[in-house]
């Protein structure tokens, strides 16, 4: 009689032999460390040709052997013993076809993160209107006095100084690169832009006038600061003039996001090289969404209590408060260019936009008259055709296959914009000299241009 011990020693030999020969039989079995007949690595967008080039979706899945069959057929000679061979854990990414899709989204996808030093100066605008002569405003002219006589000088404001410095800002691009194009979706938000000029009382008038400054043509109060207006629409002396302080700040705001696709074709009069080094040049269609906020306040004191005045004014401070509110929404198309070398990538890109600009703006006035002279808040709000403009050149550094260091230079342009150093027609009623409407919000439209240095870096996912 055979030991039951040799029994059970024999019968666990003759079932490794099967295990053994139904895993080499197993199709599409692949060594543990190594990748089956059909994966493809993956691949790398644009930027970085030292990748691979892209592999269709379908590549990265390689089916599943067919280690699931009936449990019957692995019934074991012996009564109430089975076995079942398990598939071998390939990992993430390939027991399901879901799976391959999102690991080649992963690996073509890239996020890119840039710091903005912008600025979007509203430039030499004329605080007032223009004067009778035709002479330039900002230099020194003749203006009445309290009493009506022209014996004073003053010049006007502008806006020259506003906005020189800029602001800081961010902006992040992601994107994703398949076969025929690359899907990218940017963001930008600029800090408030706060910029301001003064005048104080010893750059402006004295506060006491005596008889000898009423009479004496040579004296000269060329820092005066005044804001001329026109009278009944019609260009005139009318204005008021500031001798204690007069002071403007300026707050621009912006932000925006767009979505473009960039297209990897050969069927245009260029050819395109998509994951290849050299010469690139794709074009790229998209929408923008603009939002351009601005704000100015400008401040001013006036006091006349000279003896010798014939209508003493006590102080007073008059305020004009305009803000605009810019919404534009463009579709754009452009062209990307860019040489790509294994250390570094130059690109330049225009893109052009023709879209439209949902706008409006209000202004507020305060005892600009006289200190009779109450509130008045007048507004509009219109939509126009929006043009815009945008070119970037940029250098990148391939620091590594998974990052690069970027600087380079932005130039955004948008015109129809309406801006609050535009809005304000400076004119005033000959029927209501102190208590009427000072000044009225108008519809103005100007260029709009935001541009300045762009510092960043980009990851790509391995």
């Amino acid at each position: 009689m055979v030991n039951p011990a040799y029994r059970l020693l024999l019968g666990m030999i003759v079932l490794l032999s099967v295990v053994q020969s139904l895993s080499a039989q197993a199709p599409n079995a692949s060594v543990a460390g190594q990748a089956g007949n059909n994966y493809s690595p993956a691949s790398y967008h644009p930027g970085a040709p030292h990748k691979m080039q892209y592999a269709p979706v379908q590549q990265y899945y390689e089916p599943g052997p067919e280690y699931y069959g009936n449990v019957d057929q692995y019934q074991s000679e012996y009564s109430g013993m089975i076995t079942r061979v398990l598939p071998v854990d390939r990992g993430w990414a390939y027991d399901h076809p879901w799976d391959g899709l999102f690991k080649n989204l992963a690996n073509n996808s890239w996020m890119r993160v840039e710091y903005l030093l912008w600025k979007a100066p509203p430039g030499n605008q004329l605080v007032g209107a223009d004067l009778p002569s035709g002479n330039d405003p900002r230099l020194p002219y003749a203006i009445e006095d309290p009493d009506g006589t022209f014996n004073l000088e003053a010049k006007e404001a502008d806006l020259s100084s506003i906005g020189r410095v800029g602001s800081n800002g961010i902006r992040g691009t992601f994107g994703i690169d398949f076969e025929r194009g690359s899907i990218e979706a940017i963001f930008f938000g600029m800090q408030t832009d706060e910029s301001s000029v003064s005048y104080g009382k010893p750059d402006l008038a004295r506060t006491n006038f005596t008889a000898d400054d009423l009479i004496n043509t040579n004296y000269d109060l060329s820092n005066s600061i005044a804001i001329q207006t026109l009278l009944d629409g019609q260009v005139s002396t009318a204005g008021r003039r500031f001798n204690q302080k007069f002071s403007i700040n300026y707050q621009t705001q912006a932000w925006g996001a767009e979505s473009n696709y960039v297209i990897n074709t050969e069927r245009l009069f260029f050819r395109t090289y998509y994951g290849a080094g050299g010469l690139q040049i794709r074009p790229l269609v998209g929408f923008r969404y603009l939002k351009i906020g601005e704000e100015m306040l400008i401040k001013g004191s006036f006091e006349d209590q000279a003896e010798t005045a014939t209508t003493p004014v006590a102080l007073f401070e008059s305020t004009i408060d305009t803000s605009t509110d810019n919404k534009l929404y463009v579709p754009q198309a452009g062209i990307r260019m860019e040489f790509i070398h294994p250390w570094f990538t130059i690109s330049a890109e225009p893109k052009v936009g023709f879209g439209v600009n949902n706008y409006s703006g209000s202004v507020l006035t305060n005892q600009f008259l006289s200190a009779a002279d109450p509130t008045h808040i007048t507004s509009f709000s219109r939509t126009r055709f929006a043009p815009t403009f945008e070119f970037g050149v940029n250098a990148r550094i391939h620091l590594n296959q998974n990052f690069t260091f970027n600087v380079g230079y932005n130039f955004l342009w948008a015109n129809q914009v309406a801006r609050a150093g535009d809005i304000i027609y400076y004119n005033t009623s000959s029927a209501n000299p102190t208590t009427g409407v000072s000044l009225q919000a108008q519809d103005s439209l100007d260029s709009y241009k935001l541009h300045g240095l762009v510092i960043g870096g980009e990851f790509s996912w391995p």
